[in-house]
């Protein structure tokens, strides 16, 4: 039997008398059609300024974990679950065009960058999630794995992000494309399922080209800098393994905040490449 309680927090009670050690740290969101479920203990919800969520609705399913929001010019439309002890992360002004579906499970994180811009009918999902033996050895050989992304990345539309996957800062993931574990380098576009590389040496602006007449489609074949380049030939890159052992060896999630609002003072354009 269940014997959590669960608070709901909606655009009518935002917040008020938490319970069991949750926190709203940061600034109060706002609410629109959404609402926050804490039915653990102990956990997190962080947010910068100008966090709006919109159709979204997001469930503390266990205790000890965080949600970090960071300050976004875009609404946030999310349907996310998480568990015990984890994080999930979102950077500055991440783009989503219709509400993005991700469940955290068995202790693992999903950690995504900023700039990013994720199309309809986004899926990430860090584990199986039931268990897959070894017939001979009786070995589990499916374990739950972290997902993290970099900044300025391109998901398109009903793109699937499995366990274990690292996208490094630039690149492009196809519609319709899975992506089961795989660590895509800066700068180069995926497609497929499971998805394979399509191109190296490649970046995305985000014009949109719907309404282009032939003067602006002529104005624009020609890109004028290289701010969407990333490179970590200088070594200045964060990894994402430091990332994920720092997260394990913090137990408690207000410690995980802390490195988190840390690491995020580190804005540099090379950060999270790969």
């Amino acid at each position: 039997m269940n014997n959590r309680i669960s608070y709901i927090s909606t655009n009518e009670d935002a917040f008020k008398d938490l319970v069991n050690g949750n926190q709203l740290v940061g600034s109060k969101p706002v609410l629109k059609n959404s609402s926050i479920d804490f039915k653990g203990k102990n956990n997190i919800f962080f947010c910068e300024d100008n966090v709006l969520l919109v159709n979204s609705k997001l469930v503390f399913n266990g205790n000890n974990s965080v949600i970090y929001l960071s300050s976004s010019k875009y609404e946030y439309k999310l349907n996310l679950t998480i568990n015990n002890n984890q994080v999930f992360h979102m950077g500055k002004d991440n783009y989503i065009n219709g509400v993005m579906n991700i469940i955290l499970s068995e202790q693992q994180h999903i950690f995504i960058g900023a700039d990013c811009l994720f199309s309809t009918g986004i899926w990430m999902r860090n584990a199986d999630p039931h268990l897959i033996y070894d017939s001979q050895t009786m070995q589990r050989i499916n374990p739950t794995r972290s997902i993290f992304l970099g900044d300025h990345i391109w998901l398109g539309q009903s793109a699937m992000i499995l366990k274990g996957t690292k996208i490094g800062s630039g690149s492009i993931i196809g519609a319709m494309s899975l992506v089961p574990g795989r660590t895509i380098t800066s700068n180069t576009s995926w497609g497929g399922n499971p998805a394979v590389l399509l191109k190296t040496n490649v970046f995305w602006d985000g014009s949109c080209v719907h309404e282009w007449t032939d003067e602006k489609t002529e104005l624009n074949q020609i890109y004028e800098n290289d701010r969407y380049i990333f490179s970590n030939e200088q070594h200045d890159s964060i990894l994402f393994e430091e990332i994920e052992r720092e997260l394990y060896e913090l137990k408690k999630a207000k410690d995980k905040l802390d490195y988190l609002i840390i690491l995020n003072r580190n804005d540099t354009k090379n950060r999270f490449a790969i």
